[in-house]
């Protein structure tokens, strides 16, 4: 059989283990996921690039503008997110094995192929592990996908010198920067390494061709680019950079005395990832501005611009009738000790033993040795690998921003792999090449057995969301907007959403009814102000004409059922 059919056996084996994988996913949806699922809607309903009400600017549109297109043709829109990731997935094959045809030769693209299609790294669909479940789904899939295609498309573009190559590595690249804003340093670090290599071979007459390459791109890019000007008011690449990496400058100060002020985005981040302190990135992240009616960080949206300077007020907390601002909910015994976030260079080590396994590591360096022609592949290798280490050292190092390696280590190893099976008797590369495979084949096998039953923790805590949104759908109106921790909630419950702040619970009344909300929904699987609800899910009506709860709050019931609570909030008793 020929290496292309081989290639071709490979992707089709990618897509079904995707799909096997997706399917035993159940009803699980990490954040990530359905942040871009609540995009897509806002997309498809026509209300615009809109999350949590506002205008967004840090996440990018790609992906959520794919969905949102799938879904108005009839396919889920939870479907039509995995399928996408699914099929590029298994596309990914394609770029791959071509990359290590060019510079392994014919024998290299089958196994660089198969290593495609079964990284670990690449089929992080099931939910696992602390981190593992994050790692590879989202926006991440058609991110690989489009940079793979765009440096493609350069190589061609400075071996060949056709026009057409140029074009498509401008689009592509742009695409790319659609999908994620790495994409953005992807297409800038891969035009550097195609300019060096045209100067090398003294070819500089064809440098001119960068110039409409960067146009095409610039042309795909620029409804984005004006998006972004009228949400942010003025020119900006990306408000992600803001958004995760910038202090909460307008959060209130800590409540209690001696307590640490809040923490940059960026560097509570980096504390969450690699020295496990979940409650510094609660503290950040879902903070509320000082009016308490908003969210204090871009992440969520971009505020309306005032058009005028405003009166100088009381602070909220003196208003009559306003709660009174307390500390927030205090975080779990278990998070309040953990250590420090270790140096940037363990970071980095760390992340990239994540995507980029040590046996697939050990492949990729022998292939190094033996890519050709080497300068030339040195150069591109040098532009990925540029692309990923610039996000990482000036914002923050987390594994799945590295991912963009795994598919390089791929065509690498597939070259190393050749080279191998060139060495040993003909007889013996086939009961091997099955060996190989099957090895390949038992990490997800034993992710998809321990998945398919639906049993795990985060798949039983994801089908009870599934339960209490399909709840939620039945009882709320149709324009109802809801509050919740986990953006499934809303998905599932298919209303508009709003993100609950981590706050105490009179600031999140204050904060839910300032943004139009029939129900906060707290629950046990998430920060919650409630220190002994009374079920998994305690749903709170918000009501307008109610007086605003002091510290002491209880709930007077108005449902039940074995999985939720619903109640309304009332004074308490003298």
């Amino acid at each position: 059989m020929s290496a292309r059919r081989w290639v071709a056996l490979a992707a089709a084996g990618a897509l079904l283990l995707r799909l096997a994988l997706l399917v035993a996913r159940g009803d699980y949806i990490v954040y990530d996921e359905g942040y871009y699922l609540l995009l897509a809607r806002s997309l498809a309903a026509g209300h615009g690039f809109r999350l949590n009400g506002l205008p967004h600017v840090a996440l990018s549109p790609l992906q959520p503008l794919i969905v949102a297109g799938l879904s108005l043709v009839g396919v889920p829109d939870v479907w039509a997110s995995r399928l996408l990731a699914a099929a590029c997935g298994a596309a990914l094959v394609f770029p791959v094995a071509w990359l290590a045809r060019r510079w392994g030769g014919e024998d290299a693209a089958a196994p660089a192929a198969v290593l495609a299609a079964a990284a670990p790294a690449l089929l992080t669909f099931a939910p696992f592990g602390p981190h593992e479940w994050n790692l590879y789904f989202g926006s991440e899939p058609l991110f690989l996908l489009l940079g793979l295609l765009a440096l493609v498309c350069a190589v061609r573009a400075v071996d060949e010198g056709a026009w057409r190559w140029w074009v498509l590595f401008g689009a592509l690249g742009a695409l790319a920067y659609l999908t994620r804003l790495e994409g953005a340093v992807l297409g800038v670090a891969l035009g550097v390494a195609a300019a060096a290599l045209l100067a090398v071979r003294g070819q500089r007459a064809r440098l001119r061709r960068l110039v409409p390459a960067a146009l095409v791109g610039l042309l795909v890019a620029a409804p984005y680019f004006a998006y972004l000007h009228s949400a942010l008011g003025r020119w900006a690449v990306s408000g992600r950079v803001q958004a995760a990496g910038a202090p909460v400058a307008a959060a209130p100060p800590p409540a209690t005395p001696g307590a640490a002020a809040p923490a940059g985005q960026g560097d509570a981040l980096q504390q969450f990832v690699w020295g496990g302190d979940v409650a510094a990135l609660w503290r950040t992240l879902y903070a509320l501005d000082p009016s308490g009616t908003r969210m204090a960080s871009q992440y969520w949206g971009v505020a309306p611009r005032p058009t005028h300077a405003p009166a100088a007020t009381a602070p909220p907390a003196a208003a009559a009738g306003a709660p009174p601002a307390v500390a927030a909910p205090d975080a779990p015994d278990s998070l309040t000790a953990v250590p420090a976030a270790p140096s940037m260079a363990v970071q980095l080590a760390r992340a990239l033993l994540t995507v980029v396994p040590w046996w697939l590591g050990a492949l990729a360096l022998v292939g190094l040795v033996m890519v050709r022609p080497r300068s030339d592949a040195f150069a591109w290798i040098g532009a990925v690998a540029v692309a990923v280490a610039v996000p990482a050292v000036f914002a923050y190092v987390e594994p799945r921003a590295l991912l963009l390696l795994t598919p390089v280590a791929c065509v690498c190893g597939g070259v190393a792999v050749a080279w191998g099976a060139a060495r040993l008797p003909a007889r013996a590369r086939l009961p091997l090449a099955a060996l190989g495979a099957a090895v390949l084949l038992v990490h997800p096998v034993r992710d998809l057995v321990r998945a398919w039953p639906q049993s795990t923790p985060l798949q039983r805590a994801a089908t009870a969301r599934r339960v209490v949104g399909e709840y939620l759908a039945e009882h709320l109106g149709a324009g109802a907007t809801i509050v919740s921790w986990h953006p499934a909630l809303a998905v599932w419950a298919h209303r508009a959403w709003r993100v609950q702040p981590y706050d105490d619970l009179p600031r999140i009344l204050s904060y839910a009814r300032a943004q139009g909300a029939a129900a906060v929904v707290l629950s046990t699987f998430e920060p919650s102000p409630l220190r002994n609800p009374p079920r998994a899910f305690t749903v709170v009506l918000v009501d307008s004409a109610a007086v605003a709860p002091g510290p002491n709050v209880r709930l007077d019931p108005v449902e039940e059922t074995p999985l939720v609570f619903v109640g309304r909030v009332a004074k308490a008793g003298p």
